[in-house]
């Protein structure tokens, strides 16, 4: 994968004014003519995608999926290489939660736990290979009588354990399937429900919630709650009750949902529970990633057991969040915060900034 900066001769508001011209002020001019360049080849800026999803309002005010990219990397420098990243590389985001004492899905380590008896005790798996983004290839494996079931069929105990095992060698992590909160199964029969929550140092050093989304899944085969995966997204109001719900349709333009479109059950108006603990959860999270990470997104289940750190996104997208608040990111508290780290950035972030940087997975 790549990461391009494409920088337009003119930006459209401050967040992006903040970000296009540190890197002007510190690029030479051969640079700065590359990346205008790309910018008019039409390789920056809003994707047809997003032009689609958001109104123009909403996007004269807010921030790209390409821009943020870039904005990210210089705002979370331990971002690469990702086999270093421990909000990119799962299995060492796991040894780093538990070192926390952050409250995790329990993850099976073939290293250290005899396979026999840690599969004996589990009526449901979830299995997630490792550098993968926005739900794929996440697969869940769930117990019958005579072996388990996954998306292609049965399988035996044996050859559930060869396949989890081949997914470890590989990077990848594999925890118990975590039951739904009772409050919130009718609104996500498929998957577990996750609260996307934003965490950006202040301007004293310390995490602060900035933004906040509840993902709901909407019934299909595959067990995420992710939006680009054909679920629900919605905002939540002063009261913690849900707003009405958001779908992408056929052409991709957002559809509403008052309603969830597999169970009937009523959306707008319900409770979110356990949302103040899911919210302290996020911020509590973020600290033991202070270091090299200014923003995090992390996705909090909202489990029967309570709220649980499913994991944290270095690079956190921006369009759902946009999409639900119904306005730009420039204009919110999270918008005020990267402009002030941007600000703080030291001469040789912009300068060490390129055009074109290949997301390295090793060194």
């Amino acid at each position: 994968m790549l990461t391009l900066r494409a920088i337009p001769s003119r930006d459209d508001n401050s967040l992006l004014a903040a970000y296009h011209d540190g890197l002007r002020r510190h690029w030479p001019a051969s640079v700065r003519a590359l990346s205008r360049l790309l910018a008019g080849a039409g390789r920056g800026g809003w994707t047809g995608s997003e032009r689609r999803l958001l109104s123009d309002d909403v996007r004269q005010a807010g921030l790209s999926m390409r821009d943020r990219k870039g904005l990210h990397r210089l705002l979370n420098p331990a971002a690469f290489p990702l086999t270093a990243n421990p909000l990119k590389n799962k299995q060492l985001f796991t040894r780093v939660a538990h070192d926390a004492c952050l409250p995790v899905a329990s993850a099976w380590d073939p290293d250290s736990e005899d396979p026999g008896r840690w599969l004996a005790g589990q009526t449901g798996i979830i299995a997630k290979p490792s550098f993968r983004s926005k739900g794929q290839g996440v697969e869940r494996f769930q117990r019958l009588e005579d072996g388990w079931r996954g998306a292609e069929g049965r399988l035996s105990d044996t050859a559930l354990l060869d396949h989890l095992k081949a997914l470890w060698r590989a990077g990848g992590v594999i925890q118990r399937d975590l039951p739904t909160h009772q409050g919130l199964a009718d609104l996500s029969p498929g998957a577990l429900p996750t609260l996307r929550v934003v965490t950006c140092l202040d301007e004293a050093g310390v995490p602060e919630a900035c933004g906040l989304a509840l993902r709901l899944s909407a019934g299909g085969p595959r067990p995420v709650d992710n939006f680009n995966a054909g679920n629900l997204v919605l905002a939540v109001d002063d009261g913690q009750r849900c707003l009405t719900a958001w779908a992408k349709g056929a052409e991709g333009a957002p559809t509403p949902h008052e309603r969830h479109p597999k169970t009937g059950a009523p959306i707008t108006g319900a409770a979110v529970p356990d949302l103040d603990a899911a919210v302290a959860l996020a911020r509590i999270a973020h600290q033991p990633f202070v270091r090299g990470f200014t923003v995090i997104g992390w996705d909090i289940g909202l489990t029967a057991e309570g709220p649980v750190v499913i994991e944290g996104n270095w690079n956190p997208g921006t369009d759902i969040l946009q999409l639900v608040l119904g306005r730009g990111l420039a204009d919110t508290r999270l918008g005020d915060l990267y402009r002030y780290h941007l600000h703080k950035l030291p001469a040789d972030c912009w300068r060490s900034a390129r055009v074109l940087e290949w997301d390295r997975r090793g060194r």
